[in-house]
């Protein structure tokens, strides 16, 4: 397959907070996206307050990447009162882009900030004349539906040449482009304006009318499924087909998971992408980027929803966890190390790093010392900045994780 190299991909990673933000520029991000702390759909999370929101965004800017804002939520009549004073207060900040939802939000930010619009996967955009449409009201890209075939994204990009991005990894909806009424209705949270309670990872039973009490487990069988759950999105083994359909930025899902999930899952594609780009018609799959891709909290993985709505996308099998995220080093001079789970003198742990010019720099180390307080102590404790001496120096950034048995 003759590959299309020689331009610009974007890899779009998430950001569920400032922390998460450095991370995902540290390992390879393009562009980062992440929400205030009004009308985006992960309303749940810490989110930026618009103090974080300017300096999230001169952070991207220093490195040379690109922040896109989101104000995805669809509004409610009572919500354009409020919406419009809020877009007030971020208008003076330099983003690259808004990404919304909702035609409205569309109009109300065309009229007081100028800035690109992208188009987020809740508008379940599917074809070109849905695209010209959006051109045609200003919208500069498209983040595909994620029901989108690639043969159909082929044929899209035969009719235009606006930007096109794709989800490449991370967790599914069940619902059509992720508009879910099941949160709302059981638990009175509403998905649509990121409050979702996600329901459809709920377990459930089966109760017979006449034998009530008697909960009755819902079992998978050869040629059955789980009613709901999905498997997680991982396309990638299929980046070179999406670039050769004329993809321009990939996207990871993900601004509630960890910190070391962002950072791994942001170099694998980092990794990938760069080896299309460079190596054309030699590119060769690397089982490396499987191998750390399962070495993330997922679960089983799947590429159905882009080319087979086949039953095999939906599995009743739960998160898979091989690692625990220990921590990571945030001052290499002075050995500082931010804990996220305890930290044992004696124990051995794994280093990762940015993946740069194809060298992969992971490397297993033992605590030598941890020091508190100018005492050496046997355990730094979680959610503190510990000095810890281990038998090889860190750089800045390395991330520790502990593989588990």
């Amino acid at each position: 397959m003759a590959l299309k190299t020689g331009k610009d991909i974007e890899l779009v990673a998430p950001a569920g907070n400032f922390e998460k933000l450095q991370a995902a520029v540290h390992y390879g991000a393009n562009a980062v996206y992440f929400g205030g702390q009004q009308f985006n759909l992960r309303a749940t999370t810490k989110n930026f307050s618009i103090e974080e929101i300017e300096q999230a965004v001169h952070y991207a800017h220093d490195s040379n990447v690109k922040a896109i804002f989101l104000l995805n939520a669809f509004l409610h009549e009572s919500d354009i009162p409020v919406v419009t004073e809020y877009i007030q207060h971020i208008k003076h900040i330099p983003f690259d882009a808004i990404m919304i939802s909702d035609p409205g939000m569309a109009l109300l930010v065309q009229e007081y900030c100028n800035v690109p619009l992208h188009i987020s996967t809740q508008m379940s955009t599917l074809n070109h004349l849905a695209i010209k449409f959006w051109a045609g009201h200003g919208i500069s890209r498209i983040v595909l539906a994620r029901e989108t075939t690639l043969e159909e994204i082929k044929q899209i990009r035969e009719h235009t040449d606006i930007e096109l991005e794709i989800f490449c990894h991370g967790a599914l909806c069940i619902s059509y482009s992720g508009r879910c009424l099941l949160s709302r209705y059981l638990s009175g949270r509403d998905a649509n304006q990121g409050n979702c309670s996600h329901p459809c990872r709920w377990k459930y039973s089966l109760i017979e009318e006449k034998r009530p009490g008697n909960h009755l487990d819902i079992v998978e069988y050869a040629h059955g499924t789980e009613i709901l759950s999905s498997k997680d999105l991982c396309l990638i083994n299929k980046i070179p087909d999406y670039i050769n359909a004329g993809v321009n930025a990939f996207k990871i899902e993900g601004r509630m998971k960890s910190l070391y999930y962002t950072a791994n899952v942001t170099r694998i594609y980092r990794h990938a992408i760069d080896t299309v780009l460079n190596g054309g018609d030699s590119y060769r799959y690397s089982d490396f980027w499987r191998e750390e891709l399962d070495l993330v909290s997922h679960r089983p993985y799947t590429e159905d929803l882009f080319h087979e709505f086949t039953n095999q996308a939906f599995d009743g099998v739960p998160y898979i966890k091989k690692t625990l995220f220990m921590g990571y080093c945030v001052d290499h001079e002075k050995n500082l190390v931010k804990v996220f789970n305890p930290i044992y003198k004696g124990d051995s742990y794994y280093a990762i790093y940015p993946i740069v010019h194809n060298q992969i720099n992971d490397m297993p180390v033992t605590v030598a010392d941890i020091i508190v307080d100018g005492t050496s102590v046997e355990m730094a404790q979680p959610n503190t900045t510990a000095t810890i001496v281990f038998d090889k120096p860190l750089h800045k950034w390395a991330i520790l994780r502990k593989h588990l048995k």
